[in-house]
C-alpha cells in the first residue's frame, strides 16, 4: 500500500467514523424534541434497522465527550469544508451531491431518523417473469423544520438520476404518495404529520403511513418481538444511534432456482442462518469516551456460523509480536470450521458434474499441498494478528502474524503456494526466512518492477512483513515473550490500561490504536506529495490541501481500544475511543 493510499484510507475511516458518531453536531439547540423512539411504530416484519435519535439526545455529552469536542473545533470545520471542496472538484457523476454533502448531512442529522429493511409483503407471490426481493427498503425521518432540505435532496436526486422517471401521485389515508418509476423499479415517498416516509414497495409505504399518522403507537411493532427484548441490554440506554437485526424465516423467502434447477433456498438453509437469532448494538457518547457495543445472539450448537468465531482466553499468542506498534489488532478465527461451513452449504446445490469437478479440485489441491485442504487449514491454529508502523516519510508498514502448529508442514505448504516467487531462503535457529518477489506495474513510471515481501516460519508462528528487519525484530520479541508480555506501543499507554479493564478478561479479539503516536504531520505531508505527483502527471495544478490539520485529531482523541468475545449464548463486541 503506497503512502497516498494509506493516508487516504486513514482519513476516509476517520471522517466516516465522525459521520456515524454525529456529524450532525451543531452549537444551537436541536429542532427535534425528545419523544418516543421511531422504532415503536415500525412493523413487526422489520428485519433490520438503524435509528439515529437526533442531536437532542446528546444532552450533556456535548460538553464532555472528546469526539464531540473534536467536532466543535474550528479546525475540524475547516477540514470538513476542505473535503466538500475536494468532492466538488471530483469529476464524477456524484458531483451534484458533493456540493451539499457535508453541511447538509450535518443539518439533516439534527432530527431523528430510522432506516431499515422489512420482509417484502410480495416476496411470497413471485410473478411469472421475476422473483421479488425478499426485503423492502424504508426510511422514516422527522422532517420538523427540514422541508427545504428534503426538497433540495429530491431535486439533486432527480438531477443525478441516469434514467428517466415516470412520476405520478395517488392518495392514501389522507397522504399524497409520490411514485417514481424507472426501468430499474419504483420508489414511493409521502409525508404525514411531521414525518417524511420513503420505501421501495407500495404495501410498505402504505403501512408506514398508517402507522405514523396514528395518534399513538400501533398495536403491534418490532418492539414487541422477543428478539427485540433479548438484545436491549447490549444496546445501551444512552445510545444516540442503535441498530437491530434478525434472520427471518428462510422458508418464506422467494429465492429462484439456479440454472441446474437446484434451489438456492437450500444453500441458505445449509448455512444454518436460522441459528443467528438477533444482532443489535448502539453508539453512546455520554462519557469522555465514545462507546460502540453490541451482540450477536443465537444457537451455538455445532454446525453454525458461530463455529467460525474462535474461543476466548486471557492471553494471545501473537501479542508479544504485534503490540509494539501504535496500532495493533488480533483475532481468533476457526479456519477449518469456515471451510466446512462453505462446503456443506454448497454440497446439496451441485449437479453431479459440478460435484465431480469439486472433488477433482480438492484432489488436485491435496496433491499440490501434500495434504487435504482441511488438514492444511488445521495447521493454522486461528490467531491472526497485525501491527502497523510508520516510516520517516509517512508511509505505513504492516506486519502480520499467524499462530501455527507443525512448522515443517507449514513451511511445505508455503513453499507450494509461493514457490515461484521465492528468490532466497535462509535459516536462523528454528526460524526459516523466505524472501519473495512478485512483479507489479509502477503507477508513476509505468515500468514493470519487482516488489519484495518477506516470510518467517517460526516454531509456533508465521510472520509476513514488507522488510526483513521487521521480521527479525519480531522474532526477537517472540523469543523473549511471555504469556503476559510487558506493555509496548499502544498497550504502554495508561489510557489503554484504563479502557482495557472495561473489557472482559477473556477475549477472542483485541485491538488498540495510540492515536497520539500516529505521525499525522508525516502522513499529511506524504498525502500532499502523492497528490502533487498525480496532478503533475495529469498536467494539472497541485491541489490545495492547506485545510488538512495535523494536530487537531490527536488534540482530542488519544486512544482507542476494542474487543470481542464469545460464550454459550453468542458473540459480543465493545469498543471505546477517547
Amino acid at each position: 500500500m503506497n503512502g497516498y493510499t494509506s493516508a487516504r484510507c486513514l482519513f476516509h475511516s476517520f471522517f466516516f467514523s465522525i459521520s456515524l458518531a454525529c456529524l450532525a453536531l451543531v452549537l444551537g439547540p436541536s429542532l427535534s424534541a425528545q419523544s418516543a423512539p421511531l422504532v415503536e411504530r415500525l412493523s413487526p416484519d422489520t428485519v433490520f434497522y438503524v435509528e439515529w435519535r437526533g442531536t437532542a439526545s446528546l444532552g450533556a455529552a456535548q460538553q464532555k465527550n472528546h469526539l464531540l469536542e473534536l467536532l466543535r473545533d474550528p479546525e475540524t470545520a475547516q477540514m470538513m469544508a476542505g473535503v466538500s471542496s475536494q468532492l466538488q472538484q471530483n469529476p464524477t457523476d456524484t458531483r451534484p451531491f458533493a456540493a451539499m454533502l457535508l453541511p447538509d448531512l450535518a443539518s439533516f442529522l439534527d432530527n431523528r431518523l430510522v432506516f431499515g429493511f422489512q420482509a417484502n409483503p410480495d416476496a411470497g407471490h413471485p410473478a411469472a417473469d421475476k422473483h421479488p426481493s425478499p426485503f423492502a427498503v424504508f426510511l422514516v425521518y422527522d422532517a420538523t423544520g427540514k422541508a427545504d432540505l428534503i426538497r433540495k435532496w429530491q431535486a439533486f436526486s432527480q438531477m443525478g438520476s441516469k434514467t428517466p422517471a415516470d412520476i405520478s401521485r395517488y392518495d392514501f389515508g389522507g397522504a399524497s404518495v409520490e411514485v417514481r418509476k424507472t426501468a430499474s423499479g419504483a420508489s414511493y415517498s409521502a409525508e404525514t404529520g411531521k414525518y417524511f416516509l420513503a420505501a421501495d414497495q407500495k404495501k410498505v409505504i402504505e403501512d408506514l403511513i398508517t402507522r405514523f399518522s396514528a395518534g399513538g403507537p400501533p398495536a403491534s411493532s418490532v418492539t414487541h418481538l422477543a428478539e427485540y427484548g433479548q438484545i436491549r441490554k447490549y444496546v445501551g440506554d444512552d445510545a444516540v444511534l442503535e441498530f437491530f437485526g434478525r434472520v427471518p424465516d428462510v422458508s418464506k423467502w422467494s429465492i429462484p432456482s439456479n440454472a441446474s434447477g437446484k434451489s438456492a433456498e437450500q444453500f441458505v438453509k445449509n448455512l444454518h442462518l436460522d441459528k443467528l437469532h438477533v444482532l443489535g448494538g448502539g453508539l453512546s457518547l455520554d462519557t469522555e469516551a465514545a462507546r460502540f457495543q453490541g451482540a450477536l445472539l443465537g444457537d451455538l450448537t455445532p454446525a453454525s456460523p458461530f463455529d467460525i468465531a474462535g474461543k476466548s482466553s486471557a492471553s494471545f499468542q501473537t501479542l508479544p509480536v504485534i503490540q509494539a506498534g501504535p496500532l495493533f489488532s488480533v483475532t481468533r478465527i476457526n479456519l477449518p470450521a469456515l471451510y466446512q461451513l462453505i462446503m456443506g452449504a454448497i454440497a446439496d446445490n451441485l449437479t453431479p458434474q459440478q460435484a465431480g469437478n469439486v472433488q477433482m479440485a480438492e484432489a488436485a489441491a491435496q496433491s499440490f499441498l501434500g495434504m487435504p485442504i482441511i488438514d492444511a487449514l488445521r495447521l493454522f491454529t486461528g490467531e491472526i494478528g497485525s501491527t502497523t508502523a510508520y516510516t520517516d516519510d509517512g508511509k505505513t508498514e504492516q506486519l502480520f502474524a499467524l499462530s501455527i502448529q507443525k512448522p515443517d508442514s507449514v513451511l511445505r505448504v508455503v513453499r507450494a503456494l509461493v514457490g515461484t516467487m521465492i528468490v532466497s531462503e535462509d535459516s536462523s535457529g528454528a526460524t526459516t526466512y523466505l524472501d519473495l518477489a512478485y512483479p507489479y506495474m509502477d503507477p508513476e513510471t509505468h515500468q514493470r518492477r519487482r516488489k519484495f515481501y518477506y516470510v518467517a516460519v517460526a516454531p509456533q508462528m508465521l510472520l509476513v512483513a514488507p522488510r526483513k528487519v521487521m521480521l527479525r525484530q519480531a522474532i526477537e520479541r517472540l523469543g523473549g515473550g511471555t504469556a503476559d508480555p510487558p506493555p509496548l506501543g499502544a498497550s504502554a499507554s495508561s489510557e489503554y490500561a484504563h479502557l482495557r479493564m472495561r473489557l472482559p478478561e477473556k477475549l477472542s479479539g483485541l485491538g488498540a490504536a495510540d492515536i497520539g503516536a500516529i505521525p499525522w504531520d508525516k502522513l499529511l505531508a506524504n498525502l500532499a506529495t502523492q497528490a502533487s505527483q498525480r496532478a503533475k502527471q495529469a498536467n494539472q495544478p497541485p491541489p490545495d490541501l492547506s485545510w488538512l490539520k495535523a494536530g487537531v485529531i490527536s488534540r482530542y482523541l488519544h486512544i482507542s481500544v476494542s474487543g470481542w468475545w464469545k460464550d454459550s449464548n453468542g458473540v459480543y463486541f465493545d469498543s471505546y475511543i477517547q
